[in-house]
């Protein structure tokens, strides 16, 4: 905790430092009773994360949504790599500009993105709202009081207290303060994305063996191996083809996981135990790691799985080149690798617990009784922050909480009535007149599908399409949205029936905002994680025993030498913190069977 405290001292010498920042605001001109957005901002010498504090918040509450007589505008800087559009061109952002009279500007940069933020909160020129992740830098813009709280745009009955729960609203506040509106946020567990998947000639060819446990399907991969088989165009098939990363992650996170441990956290890090510790010093990464270079030096599967790009990986699975794979099935939806594979070779790729419903989501190891499927939280990704150069936040506040409804989730989705659908069922779901599947891609541009999704509710977003999906004829549903669906989404969030499924809970949330990086212990963690991203696709790729041993107890030594347990017990700490607010932990004994 006490590199915790000394951020948030250290960033408070920034605030008294830089006196060139000048925070100024103005109330808008609706009739809401909204504080200005300097007043609506706190600013303190230090955060508690999320802990009460001594003084109670007097910042009087809006009195409602704003009046949207007259027209709006505002700038958005989204602080991440990728492309904008013009608002109010598709029918989505059309509808919600005539819904709220308001326009958006939105902006990212071209390259380095944290760079080109920080340079915008130096020199006092931030737009109205940034979408950012919660780091150092929003703690910054947190205590330089450049954004706006948003429980002072709060008001009875608002939306935003219905669709985010309060322990995730704690879980987001610093200073008592709700400095941003999530995206992606979730009061359930809904959706997956990593899977295995079994190449369906391969597999037929070899008898269509059993596959019920990790073992067996090792024993596929070396049957393919030792089959020399080849693609119909004459490139050689390997036994696995784990996902693409220069880090070793995927590889060793698959068979981690099979051996039933909780999941990884930050890549890096194992929660074994209820205590948090890089995860070379656990026993049971080690052993994964060990099984990996096994299948490794077995030629089960490629070294270049942590130098090629992702293209050149997805050109492989589209070429039908592994027998076996660890991956997010729902990439179809973006880059087709199935879609793709059917259309050029009438070959597919078939989901474990899907196609291939006799075998479990996640084959376990011999000896292992439950198998932990995708960890959620409640807060969601990344945040939308109101910084106090909008004149009116009220009116953005009334937007982007709107967004995170259902209502808003449909636009979102399929844009406003009268396009892709004319009439809503029994509950509430639209009734597309044409499955999503066979939309075409200019349909869907000119409908604004998925482009505004920023901020998006995780739950109204999934049960929607989810529903949607369910209403078509089987052959016109889409293959991703019925996975994520029936197979990896559970009836109940809190007590998974199917080992496997995905399942909620914060107890890992914001672990890495209790360390500044650009104090010691900040860059020594730095150090570790790239020591780390270097070390372990060696460790994995190790020709001998000896070799693997050397490299696990250089990672070892060389993470000691960087104060590795001291941050250990910095994270332990937060985690207990988050598991009292919570309630409970996903990993105990009531939790891993249907309670």
């Amino acid at each position: 905790m006490k590199a915790r405290k000394n951020l948030f001292k250290a960033l408070a010498m920034i605030l008294a430092i830089a006196m060139i920042l000048t925070v100024a605001g103005c109330a808008g001109g609706g009739s809401s009773s909204t504080s200005s957005a300097a007043e609506s901002s706190k600013t303190t010498e230090e955060s508690t994360g999320g802990e009460t504090s001594e003084d109670a918040d007097t910042t009087p509450a809006s009195a409602g949504p704003d009046d949207t007589t007259e027209p709006y505008e505002f700038s958005a800087y989204y602080n991440y790599a990728g492309s904008v559009k013009p608002w109010g061109e598709d029918a989505a952002s059309k509808y919600m500009n005539e819904k709220f009279n308001i326009t958006l500007h939105y902006s990212c940069p071209d390259a380095d993105a944290d760079a080109k933020l920080n340079l915008m909160i130096s020199s006092d020129d931030l737009p109205e709202v940034v979408i950012c992740d919660r780091n150092a830098t929003w703690l910054k813009m947190i205590n330089l009081g450049v954004l706006v709280d948003v429980n002072t745009l709060k008001y009875e009955g608002n939306t935003l207290d219905q669709d985010l729960l309060e322990s995730t609203q704690k879980l987001l506040s610093v200073n008592d303060g709700l400095y941003g509106i999530p995206n992606w946020a979730r009061k359930g567990a809904t959706g997956g994305n990593m899977a295995w998947m079994v190449n369906r000639d391969v597999y037929e060819k070899l008898g269509s063996p059993k596959l019920e446990t990790l073992e067996d399907l090792h024993d596929l991969m070396v049957k393919a191996k030792d089959a020399n088989l080849s693609t119909p165009n004459g490139q050689s098939i390997y036994g696995w083809l784990p996902r693409q990363d220069d880090n070793g992650f995927y590889t060793v996170s698959a068979i981690y996981r099979s051996y039933g441990n909780p999941n990884l956290v930050d890549t890096y890090w194992s929660q074994a135990d209820n205590t948090v510790k890089l995860a070379i010093f656990d026993d049971n990464y080690v052993e994964a790691l060990k099984l990996a270079n096994k299948w490794y030096n077995e030629g089960l599967f490629p070294d270049t799985t942590y130098t090629e790009t992702n293209d050149q990986y997805v050109e492989m699975l589209t070429n039908g080149r592994g027998t076996v794979l660890y991956y997010d099935f729902s990439q179809d939806s973006v880059n087709h690798f199935n879609q793709i594979l059917e259309e050029n070779d009438g070959n597919r790729y078939d989901l474990l617990g899907w196609e291939l419903a006799d075998s479990p989501i996640y084959p376990a190891a011999e000896g292992v009784d439950w198998v932990y499927g995708e960890e959620g939280g409640t807060v969601g990704w990344n945040v939308n922050c109101i910084t106090t150069k909008a004149t009116n936040p009220q009116r953005i506040f009334d937007l982007y909480s709107w967004m995170l409804t259902k209502e808003g989730s449909i636009v979102m989705m399929y844009g406003p009535q009268g396009m892709l659908w004319d009439e809503l069922d029994e509950n509430g779901n639209p009734i597309l007149k044409t499955p999503e599947s066979k939309l075409t891609s200019a349909e869907k541009d000119a409908a604004g599908c998925w482009f505004w999704s920023q901020p998006a509710h995780s739950d109204n977003v999934d049960n929607t399409k989810f529903a949607v999906n369910d209403q078509l004829p089987e052959e016109d549903r889409d293959w991703t949205i019925s996975i994520q669906a029936h197979v990896f989404s559970p009836e109940d969030s809190i007590h998974p029936a199917i080992a496997g499924q995905k399942f909620l809970t914060d107890e890992n949330t914001a672990l890495s905002l209790e360390i500044d990086p650009e104090e010691d212990l900040g860059i020594a963690r730095q150090a570790i994680t790239d020591e780390c991203k270097m070390r372990i696709p060696q460790i994995i790729l190790a020709g001998s025993e000896d070799e693997f041993n050397k490299l696990v107890d250089d990672l070892k030594k060389f993470a000691e030498s960087n104060s590795v347990h001291e941050i250990e017990e910095i994270y332990t700490a937060k985690r207990a913190e988050n598991i009292e607010l919570q309630g409970y932990t996903a990993y105990q004994a009531y939790y891993d069977k249907n309670a």
